[in-house]
């Protein structure tokens, strides 16, 4: 019986380790993609370098790909870091999209061919696609984009028996969060505690949720009806 595959982008990072621990304990082969290749050592089958925000990338992940039927494809690739809106490079922006969109498209174009009934693709973007800030203007610009994509991928994969699926947290408890306060405080002077504060007292429970809690969200998508949608 031919295994049921998992592929996450960005598995390195503080999401995405938590997501392919939580896959490979679901008894999926989880073939963990990041630019390094660097094992994740969160129980998956394979690990495998390649640059989603490249072409090339569709065929190194083409061939790489273990046999076995897509249970889940998971692009939760993340951005570098920006200064203020009013003084970011604007060639950044395309590159942001690039990587957040377009590394979407990639993912799908390797995976294709094991797309069937049931499988499920799932885009971490971020709230700051729907609600967005001055102090972060690559993650506002690229996750609108995101959300745009899926919308329109929704159909054609619906045609094949699959449905895609948008998950977009606000802040959770992670390195990147963490520089994201420190510009947000040097910004407008105020201090890191005090910002740190308010994304807390804006969060549901009045707490930072952590990666693992968002990762808990994307892998109970493996149990979600046909169609789009939408998790905040």
């Amino acid at each position: 019986m031919a295994e049921r595959l998992a592929v996450v982008t960005g598995a390195t990072g503080t999401l995405g380790r938590e997501v392919v621990g939580l896959l490979a304990a679901r008894g999926l082969a989880v073939v963990a993609v990041s630019r390094s290749g660097a094992p994740c050592d969160a129980g998956e089958a394979c690990s495998i370098a390649a640059d989603v925000g490249e072409d090339g990338s569709i065929d190194e992940l083409r061939a790489a790909l273990p046999a076995g039927d897509l249970a889940i494809a998971v692009h939760s690739v993340g951005l570098p870091p920006a200064p203020h809106v009013m003084e970011v490079d604007p060639a950044l922006l395309g590159a942001a999209v690039n990587i957040k969109a377009g590394g979407l498209l990639r993912l799908l174009r390797a995976v294709d061919s094991r797309i069937g009934e049931g499988s499920r693709v799932v885009a971490v973007g971020g709230h700051l696609g729907f609600e967005p800030t001055e102090h972060a203007p690559l993650a506002g610009v690229a996750n609108a984009a995101l959300a745009n994509l899926v919308r329109q991928l929704e159909a054609p994969l619906h045609r094949r028996g699959a449905s895609v699926h948008l998950v977009a947290p606000a802040y959770f408890d992670s390195p990147r969060t963490e520089r994201m306060i420190a510009a947000k405080a040097s910004a407008t002077g105020h201090s890191i505690e005090q910002v740190r504060a308010e994304m807390a007292a804006s969060a549901p429970g009045g707490h930072l949720p952590s990666a693992k809690d968002v990762a808990l969200s994307i892998v109970a998508l493996l149990e979600a009806p046909p169609g789009a949608t939408v998790v905040r």
